[in-house]
């Protein structure tokens, strides 16, 4: 007998749907909120402690993006990986409290988990209608 032989034609239709639900549901409510300054923060650190370097360069500043890669920023994951060979930082950084509004931007401080005075700053801007990153965590120590 064949697997279809025994499961019901309902069982199969909720079988081949089964990852396409899953998908949908990682999409929709999982992870760092995206319309926060703290979310898109906590998104990048996640993107890059993965080495997910398109997804932490989706949520950098297209001007900063720019300027730090001297107008290629098709290569971004390129050079965020070439610049970042060592990510074990990335997965112990904690944003610390809320993020506060200033001219700039939203300022916010990250600090790896096990040393809270070792912060950094973070600026978040809003470009073409979503906040991303205008400076990031460990950009002044990116080997260059």
């Amino acid at each position: 007998m064949t697997d279809h032989a025994i499961r019901p034609a309902g069982a199969r239709r909720a079988l081949r749907l089964a990852p396409v639900v899953a998908a949908a549901v990682a999409l929709a409510g999982c992870g760092p909120d995206l319309d926060t300054p703290e979310g898109t923060t906590r998104a990048f650190v996640d993107a890059m402690a993965e080495r997910d370097w398109a997804g932490a360069c989706e949520l950098l500043s297209h001007d900063l993006v720019h300027r730090s890669m001297d107008g290629n920023s098709q290569y971004c994951p390129t050079y965020l990986e070439r610049w970042h060979q060592d990510t074990e930082l990335y997965r112990t950084l904690v944003v610390q409290g809320e993020a506060s509004a200033t001219e700039e931007g939203y300022r916010l401080e990250v600090a790896p988990e096990d040393a809270p005075d070792r912060t950094e700053e973070v600026v978040v801007v809003e470009e073409s209608g979503r906040l991303v990153l205008l400076r990031y965590p460990g950009r002044d120590t990116a080997t260059r």
